[in-house]
């Protein structure tokens, strides 16, 4: 390379030679000798020379060279020290102090949203590189269902025009605002699968033929417009690149001219959603099922994240949510349908998270550090959480969620194999996801896992990835249930079969329920609660079972007062309902529809649900009611709301699992571990003070400018040049530090 740069190069510059990089490949590098010398210092040369002004050449990586002639090359250390003056001994024995050394930085927030005027990641960036175009919009009011809709140009952003393909997708925003997302409105995700006009043209109106029916807001009177936007069907279309990138800008062939590293930013995150059962109601016979779903090749993930199997591992804690009465339910591995993956997968050659999240305890002295865990932040901003206190569109969550600090929610969980006793001790860590919504146990809600080392998210939370689902016709949630056992024929006075529902423990039922609207169609709740009998020896040995709703629909409007599309409605209530035998799942065709609605007559609002009404309401489920579902074959088929794809169908419809984006924005520290290779040369008060150096006159004063570090068989592995020659004096200590 040249000369060390003295008023700019570190003291020490020290690199590994090409004889430790050969000793590393072959698993042989150890470091037992050090050596000091003068090499490059002239004592004779010049008279009343100023040694300090000696300019010294870096060391190379091939001082010491294993390489076979001609490569070979041995520039060691050509004049040594020796330890003491009447030995012909050169080498000491340095001393390890090798340590690890964290450093912490923080990555660029990256996802579709950034900060609106509330300061929250709430508003929609559409600018280019992450939309193809959003200069659309949909006149509320003919949005009549069917599956075409009449667009009308609308410029936000004229300098992202882009065309869009069959096969790309379409979020309509029911509601023209998009630069602060701050209020409560349905957003729903089509798959374009027609185009009659020209999309990237600046004036005039298009027509898209999408995958499934739209709401009918046009008949309930519903006015403004809806802003649409437009996302590329693939990652690779907008968001990377087919190939990895060449490391230099050029085209890795002539680089002499721009040499410059490149340094492409993927600007989102990956999300998909593998199913390893069928979202119920769906019949395999017809149409696609779980194992036709896009997401399938990563079921694997799923397994080894421990969602699938109860016995391939060990949980250091539990999958669980809250019911709307804050009742603990823990789900196990096998009874996890789905979960959403979140992962920053591409083909830019940076590590833009470096080696892990960071995720470092709070420490309220500083609690602006860098590195801490609560600095982690993933924004849902389209979100509608039935778990919200204020009512407001929009979620974050955390891994160290502000004032729990008392509840210790930010600790350290692992997965650990049952099968492989040398992944354990302690296991593959993992932190729980955290909302800030206060259930009535005071603790907040977990919805999923941060995986710090595999810099990923899982959610698990059943609802979460119901709402993350294009297929689901929702972005809000629904809460679950608390179901309970009555004795048959003594509810509320009303006269009925004294034979229960559920005859002794080894029945059971599993229950979910849909909300069906006048509107629009959409995904039932994914969460399914279970039921069993009671013990038959102690009476009566049936029961029928109940059905209560708590008080978490704050997004939920009864009768439509106004014309602004607001949060969403319903107008019948559904149980869907499986008996199974105790300790079996249910299966996707084996649920029946239970229409409850006649039991909520007295609260419906103009023929709407109220929310007053679902929570005030104590719904019955019984032998008969059960039975005659049954018999009159009123299966629920989730075909008959949502347009799912056939079996044999090769068309591009969407369906479940076909997601690959994440619609958010994660922020997050990144973690460095540097193991710092430390060895010590000391210099005793009576060592070393004698030079092999021929221009030495053996009494003036010596000059170190190398120190060299060497293994058993005294090959040269590391050397050290000091910038400018130093006097050596008493006592003296050198630290060679190499970090990995």
């Amino acid at each position: 390379m040249g000369y060390i740069i003295k008023n700019t190069a570190a003291l020490l510059t020290t690199k590994i030679t090409d004889a430790a990089r050969r000793k590393m490949s072959e698993g042989t590098f150890n470091i037992s000798y050090f050596q000091i010398g003068d090499s490059e210092v002239c004592y004779d040369c010049i008279n009343n020379q100023n040694l300090t002004e000696t300019m010294i050449i870096e060391g190379e990586y091939n001082s010491k060279s294993l390489s076979p002639i001609p490569e070979k090359n041995q520039s060691n250390i050509k004049y040594p020290f020796y330890v003491d003056s009447d030995s012909p001994n050169t080498f000491g024995i340095p001393v390890k102090a090798s340590y690890i050394d964290n450093i912490y930085n923080t990555a660029a927030p990256r996802g579709f949203f950034t900060t609106g005027s509330s300061g929250n990641y709430d508003r929609l960036i559409y600018s280019s590189g992450y939309t193809i175009n959003p200069n659309w919009v949909t006149d509320i009011n003919n949005v009549s269902s069917g599956n075409t809709l009449d667009l009308t140009y609308s410029v936000l952003n004229s300098s992202v025009n882009g065309q869009v393909n069959i096969g790309d997708f379409m979020f309509v925003y029911f509601n023209d605002d998009v630069q602060d997302i701050i209020t409560n409105y349905p957003i729903f995700v089509y798959k374009v699968l027609g185009i009659t006009g020209n999309t990237s043209g600046t004036t005039g109106t298009v027509n898209v033929q999408i995958d499934r029916q739209l709401p009918d807001f046009g008949a309930n009177g519903f006015t403004g417009n809806g802003r649409v936007m437009f996302y590329p069907s693939g990652m690779t279309e907008l968001y990377d690149s087919y190939t990895p990138e060449y490391y230099w800008n050029e085209d890795a062939i002539n680089f002499e001219s721009n040499c410059d590293v490149a340094n492409t930013d993927v600007k989102i995150w990956n999300m998909n959603i593998p199913w390893t059962e069928s979202p119920a109601g769906v019949f395999n016979t017809t149409h696609k099922g779980f194992i036709d779903y896009d997401s399938k090749k990563y079921v694997g993930t799923k397994e080894y994240l421990g969602y699938n199997s109860n016995t391939g591992q060990t949980d250091s804690d539990s999958v669980y949510y809250y019911n709307s009465f804050s009742e603990k339910i823990n789900l196990s591995p096998s009874n996890q349908k789905a979960i959403s993956i979140v992962h920053y997968t591409n083909q830019s050659i940076d590590n833009v998270y470096g080696e892990k999240f960071a995720l470092q305890p709070f420490d309220s002295l500083f609690p602006n550090d860098t590195g801490q865990a609560r600095n982690f932040k993933l924004h849902l901003p389209n979100l509608m959480w039935h778990k919200s206190k204020d009512g407001k569109i929009g979620e974050t969550f955390y891994v160290d969620p502000p004032g729990y600090d008392s509840l210790n929610l930010f600790s350290v969980h692992y997965i650990t194999s049952n099968v492989n006793n040398n992944m354990n001790q302690p296991g593959m860590r993992y932190y729980h996801l955290w909302d800030t919504n206060t259930n009535t146990n005071g603790y907040p809600n977990r919805v999923g896992k941060v995986w710090p080392d595999l810099k990923m998210i899982t959610f698990d939370d059943d609802e979460i990835i119901a709402a993350l689902s294009y297929k689901s016709n929702r972005n809000w949630t629904l809460p679950a249930p608390k179901l309970g056992l009555i004795v048959p024929n003594s509810f509320n006075g009303n006269a009925g079969s004294d034979n229960g529902l559920l005859s002794g423990t080894s029945e059971s039922l599993w229950v979910t329920y849909r909300l069906n609207s006048d509107i629009t169609n959409n995904l039932h709740c994914n969460y399914y609660t279970l039921i069993s009998g009671t013990d038959p020896s102690c009476p009566p040995d049936t029961a029928d079972v109940t059905f209560r709703l708590g008080n978490e629909f704050p997004f939920m409007i009864g009768e439509n007062s106004t014309t602004t599309v607001s949060g969403f409605n319903a107008n019948d209530l559904v149980i869907l309902a499986q008996k199974v035998i105790t300790g079996e799942k249910p299966t996707p065709d084996g649920w029946y529809e239970i229409d409850v609605t006649s039991q909520l007559s007295g609260t419906l609002d103009n023929g709407y649900l109220t929310p007053e009404g679902l929570t005030g309401t104590t719904i019955l489920i019984t032998k008969t009611a059960y039975d005659n579902a049954v018999s009159s074959g009123n299966k629920y088929r989730l075909n008959n709301y949502i347009n799912l794809p056939q079996q044999g169908d090769t068309g591009t419809t969407l369906n479940f699992g076909g997601e690959y984006f994440f619609y958010g924005t994660i922020q997050t520290d990144i973690q460095a571990s540097i193991y710092v290779m430390n060895y010590l040369c000391n210099l005793g008060s009576t060592q070393f003070f004698k030079s092999s150096n021929p221009t030495w006159n053996g009494s003036d004063d010596l000059y170190v400018n190398e120190i060299g570090l060497y293994d058993n068989e005294k090959n040269l592995m590391i050397i050290t040049k000091v910038q400018s020659p130093e006097k050596r004096l008493g006592v003296q200590q050198y630290s060679i530090k190499l970090d990995f």
